[in-house]
């Protein structure tokens, strides 16, 4: 018998660097023979630029990324630099690798769970593969800044580096949870009352920690730092026992943390990652960030620090490789009439669960609960069970399955998922995406971050070139997000004429029957379908340049950072303001963010004076951020411009025009006495942008004046308070009719040459004994449901044809006077006086 062993040691053969090299070497698999053009590109580039400490290599979803970041650990380990690690962002994921590698023939070991690291791994012998939080965490066996025991690392590849941001964030956070501990909870959360009592925000407060609001406030940062060191004492008697992976990472900087408050916690967490604690990290000469094609990179720099012109310049293959068929559609696009949609989707998932898989993904475990009736809720390690059977050819459980809020870290290739099922627009994983994504809402930062989530749940369901399934885009937010030109454009070259051949199949789909068959077409492999999608496709693989607007905002934050936690407050401050200054052209929502940074600097090097500056100025550009100290100065709404142009100008914001009445709809379902005050409130906000007008909430922004204020042209102002929480047959009070007279005081002040209609949205037209009624007009619920279905009437026929700008103008004008929208109409016709009824309480 030959000793092949012995023939290969006799050889001697120096180990080969280049990753293609390698890879025709490896003892693969039958079956798995060639490399994709797009993988052996990425690995040429990457081998061309293998001396810069950071590398980012870009790859369609499905298209081989694992393999790739594999190859360039091997190709480290063979030039002899040191140990190699491979970092995912879930166990599950971690799994996927070690069985890839396997297929591969290239030598990997798990993280361990005993102390200490395998010895193959130190040794350079084989690549570690594990999670993020086993190199980050308070206690690494990688080991800590300031402490003696390092690890020196020749390589980190980071798998799905794209969705590193909520991934560390999570690492970062120290949460005290309610239901685990409540008095804690109550007891730490209430020293902040009155800071939101002078934020005039204490009803929000109070209905957070009861329970009752679902929102998540930031701990205004003056009223943290006051309070940081004695919460910082009162954790220190508990840490070691609850949280010993965070405590040693944020206990020294409490005072340049965030503090949030939800309902379910109280959460600490800095304002970016501190990756600096990690020598094994930043002391790494080859990090490579392995990630999606649609990803916004900023969030490398912002979380890892990486270096700006190396993820300016990403290894980026041009390539369809990888790329799977899909049919995406949405049945709110569709001329469906009086369909419960989701009852529409369920029936259609259980059919097609009856031969291959269906997945569903929503974007809270609230949302899945809703599809408990047709699939499986899975959520934590089961999650990694159900893809498993999921993807077992012998089993027979297609699912369906709903997987809350897991937009990525999730291969469903082939028959394992051929329904897959958006449910809502993606949220934020954790407290603090949540509170960003709501103080930066609708800014380019969220939609970018949106955008990436939408594509990775897009891409859980074709795990290749030659896969195929369907995507049901649900959920009236959802579909209105994606139907909007600037939101759209975010997504991928591939996806986004994906989305669009989804429209125009849509547009010819109007009945349950019709939506079944042609989805068949792409299931059962209809040679018109696959070659009108091939054909369609074709011309989408140019690549998107980089934003590097966004780079440069997160390099700015990211040198903020390290001077805040150097101590050079004063120049963390200069820092935003120069930045903010030479970039007038940034989203101002954006901008205000910024500002804040720079005015939490100035209180921190204890400037009071510069620090109000610098608030009322972020203030001014984002009103969800924190509210100044001293008095803010209004500035009037701006007097609408031509109403019938104005809502032309809304449409025209639809690459999908359909997508506008699904984004009306999702306004409007605030509409009703079950929304809590300020869904409400916005929704009617909301409503008077529909219409036309100019709309604000100054009693939120401004801590004086009405709920909401409709300007609806040069000559007229409707000051709304809302009280549509009462009582069927309760009548107006007193007290509530003060409020009203007040706000039109205000008003009146503000805008002097203006008249004024005094308006209260009430269930009923009633008023109380004690009511001097005068001029005061109640916006009924009933009559406010008429003046939204006249709305919806406007926009369905508005988008039920292709018109012209000119034309789509003078229909508008046309319909606005038919329906009584107009200026002049709309209060005779929406509008009743209140009446003093007998009985009404």
């Amino acid at each position: 018998m030959v000793d092949f062993k012995k023939l290969r040691r006799r050889q001697q053969n120096p180990r080969p660097i280049h990753p293609e090299q390698i890879f025709l070497r490896l003892p693969k698999s039958p079956g798995l023979n060639d490399l994709w053009n797009g993988q052996a590109e990425a690995l040429r580039l990457w081998h061309e630029r293998r001396d810069e400490k950071d590398n980012v290599i870009k790859l369609n979803t499905g298209g081989g990324k694992t393999l790739v970041g594999l190859l360039i650990g091997q190709s480290i380990l063979n030039e002899e630099r040191g140990p190699v690690l491979y970092l995912c962002p879930t166990r599950q994921l971690q799994e996927q690798v070690i069985e890839e590698s396997q297929k591969y023939g290239i030598p990997t070991v798990a993280y361990p769970k005993n102390p200490g690291l395998p010895i193959e791994f130190q040794a350079g012998q084989a690549i570690m593969i594990a999670t993020y939080h086993a190199l980050f965490n308070g206690h690494s066996k990688f080991g800590l800044s300031g402490y003696s025991q390092q690890v020196q690392l020749a390589g980190i590849v980071f798998d799905d580096a794209h969705t590193a941001f909520s991934n560390m964030r999570d690492i970062f956070f120290l949460s005290i949870r309610k239901q685990k501990s409540q008095d804690l909870y109550h007891e730490i959360t209430v020293q902040f009352r009155e800071a939101f009592e002078r934020q005039s925000r204490q009803g929000t407060f109070d209905d957070i920690i009861n329970g009752l609001e679902n929102s998540i406030v930031e701990v205004p940062y003056i009223a943290w730092k006051n309070r940081a060191t004695e919460v910082r004492q009162r954790l220190a008697e508990i840490a070691n026992e609850n949280f010993p992976f965070v405590w040693p990472l944020i206990r020294n900087s409490f005072e340049q943390c965030h503090a949030l408050i939800s309902k379910d916690q109280f959460t600490i967490t800095p304002l970016l990652p501190y990756v600096d604690l990690f020598p094994s990290f930043t002391g790494c000469p080859n990090r490579i960030y392995m990630s999606a094609t649609f990803a916004d990179d900023s969030s490398l720099v912002r979380t890892f620090d990486a270096d700006f012109d190396s993820v300016s310049r990403p290894v980026s293959p041009t390539s369809l490789a990888g790329v799977g068929e899909r049919m995406i559609l949405a049945p709110e696009l569709m001329p469906l009439f009086e369909v419960d949609y989701r009852v529409l989707a369920s029936k259609l998932a259980k059919e097609v669960a009856l031969s291959a898989g269906v997945v569903i993904l929503s974007p809270s475990k609230q949302r899945a609960l809703q599809w408990d009736d047709v699939a499986t809720v899975v959520e934590g390690d089961d999650v990694s069970t159900a893809v498993k059977a999921l993807k077992c050819s012998s089993s027979l459980d297609n699912g369906p399955y709903v997987f809350p809020n897991r937009y990525d870290g999730i291969d469903l290739p082939a028959n394992s998922c051929r329904l897959l099922i958006l449910s809502g627009l993606p949220k934020g994983s954790n407290d603090y995406d949540l509170h960003r994504a709501t103080v930066l809402e609708g800014s380019g930062t969220i939609n970018a971050a949106l955008a990436q989530k939408i594509e990775q749940g897009m891409g859980r369901g074709t795990r290749g070139g030659g896969d195929h399934c369907v995507v049901l885009l649900l959920g009236n937010e959802l579909v209105g997000w994606v139907s909007r030109a600037e939101n759209l454009q975010l997504l991928t070259n591939t996806t986004q004429a994906q989305v669009k051949i989804g429209v125009k199949i849509s547009n010819e789909i109007d009945s349950h029957d019709a939506l079944g068959k042609t989805m068949n077409q792409c299931l059962a492999r209809s040679s018109d379908w696959t070659e009108y999608h091939a054909n369609e496709l074709a011309d989408s693989t140019f690549l998107q340049p980089v934003d590097e607007r966004s780079l440069k905002v997160a390099a700015a934050e990211r040198k903020y950072f390290r001077l805040m936690r150097e101590g050079y407050y004063q120049k963390a401050t200069t820092t935003i303001r120069d930045f903010v200054g030479k970039n007038q052209n940034l989203d101002p929502k954006l901008k205000g963010w910024l500002l804040e940074l720079g005015a939490r600097s100035a209180h921190q090097s204890n400037n009071a004076t510069l620090r109000e500056e610098l608030q009322h100025e972020a203030y001014s550009y984002n009103k969800n951020l924190h509210r100044p100290s001293s008095q803010i100065r209004y500035v009037p709404l701006s007097v609408p411009t031509k109403q019938a142009g104005r809502i032309a100008d809304y449409l025209e914001g639809f690459e999908l025009k359909h997508g506008a009445l699904a984004e009306f709809e999702q306004i409007v379902s605030k509409l009703v006495p079950a929304a809590s005050s300020n869904q409400f409130e916005e929704a009617l906000k909301n409503l008077g942008h529909l219409l036309g007008f100019s709309a604000e909430r100054p009693e939120k922004e401004q801590n004086i004046g009405p709920d909401v204020l409709w300007l609806l042209d040069s000559c007229t102002t409707w000051t709304i308070e809302a009280k549509s929480q009462k009582q069927v047959d309760s009548g107006l009070r007193k007290s509530e009719q003060g409020q009203l007279l007040t706000a039109l005081q205000w008003v009146g002040e503000q805008y002097p040459t203006i008249n004024h209609f005094g308006i209260v949205v009430h269930p009923n037209a009633d008023a109380t004994k004690s009511v001097t009624v005068g001029k005061t007009m109640a916006l009924t619920l009933p009559k406010l449901g008429e003046l939204v279905g006249s709305v919806r009437t406007l926009l369905e026929e508005l988008v039920s044809e292709t018109m012209d700008r000119s034309t789509l103008e003078a229909r508008c004008e046309s319909r606005l006077r038919d329906l009584q929208l107009c200026p002049g109409q709309i209060g005779n016709r929406y509008l009743s006086p209140f009446v003093n009824a007998e009985g009404a309480d």
